[in-house]
């Protein structure tokens, strides 16, 4: 047999398995078709970077196309022909969405006659405002958007009956604790957005995202002593589920103050001890880890 023949014969096979493998292709996208499974969507995705609180415009919206095996329901998809990148037009932006990001519902509020402050809420979450200081909030580097802890730091002799304990008195003064963890910061004095340098902004007020019982407890913890904000990390997670129930005192944390106070002759005495005599009997105040108690023994 000629040559060329023999490559004729080839090239003829070569078609026709080309042939049948672009059926078996068609065929299967077909099927699949039919049983409406779509091998790709079109995914609502930010055409750019905005930040918290921006209006959102039709054309900041934008339709990718991802593999249909990226499906979730919270993705907003493209249905047919259909263009739904107007139906979130005018509403505002709750969270910053970096540009690629999938857009969601729950991304944007609508204003329905409501300011910007209360469009950014989380349904259920109230927004309140506390005073701070240039190191309360950590040299100002708390900027919108960020997560912090709530510390409480209080002087606690002005608690006690009224009077403040002489100096020797071994009873709990100073103690401060964690009272709120992974608090979401609203906005700084203004602001609700980090500027575009990233720059440290000095402010008086900070607004927190909290929730109704949080409110009533920054509100006590106000009355107490000064707040102090602590930075979480980025990758940091934290709940309020975790926030221990222990707090750090004075004679806990500083062995010269309790070396000082045993050193001194006026230690030994009832009142330094945190025995007072009374008509009705003996009241001892018992420090318990830091928990100060009074029992009372009849005479």
């Amino acid at each position: 047999m000629k040559p060329g023949v023999v490559l004729l014969i080839i090239a003829v096979l070569a078609a026709g398995a080309t042939a049948m493998l672009s059926k078996l292709w068609l065929d299967k996208q077909s099927i699949a078709l039919q049983n409406g499974v779509p091998q790709a969507i079109e995914v609502m995705v930010a055409a750019r970077t905005m930040a918290t609180g921006n209006t959102v415009q039709s054309d900041d919206l934008r339709y990718d196309r991802w593999p249909a095996s990226l499906f979730s329901p919270h993705l907003i998809v493209r249905k047919g022909t259909e263009d739904g990148r107007a139906a979130f037009a005018g509403q505002i932006v709750r969270r910053l969405l970096r540009e690629g990001e999938p857009f969601t519902a729950e991304a944007t509020a609508k204003r329905d006659n409501v300011g910007l402050m209360a469009a950014m809420l989380t349904p259920g979450m109230r927004a309140m405002s506390i005073a701070i200081s240039n190191p309360s909030a950590v040299s100002g580097f708390v900027t919108p958007g960020d997560h912090v802890d709530v510390v409480v730091a209080a002087d606690l002799s002005h608690t006690l009956e009224g009077r403040r304990p002489p100096p020797t008195d071994k009873l709990l003064r100073y103690a401060a604790e964690t009272i709120l963890k992974d608090i979401r910061v609203l906005a700084i004095d203004q602001q609700i957005a980090r500027n575009a340098e990233g720059s440290a902004v000095q402010g008086k007020t900070a607004t927190l995202e909290v929730s109704p019982a949080q409110v009533e407890i920054l509100t006590v913890a106000s009355l107490l002593g000064t707040l102090q904000l602590v930075l979480h990390g980025k990758e940091d997670t934290n709940d309020q589920a975790t926030l221990a129930a222990g707090f750090s005192g004075d004679m806990e944390i500083s062995s010269a103050l309790r070396n000082l106070l045993a050193s001194r002759p006026e230690a030994n005495s009832p009142e330094a001890s945190g025995v007072v005599l009374r008509s009705k009997g003996t009241v001892v105040h018992v420090n318990r880890a830091g928990a100060v108690s009074e029992e009372e023994f009849k005479k």
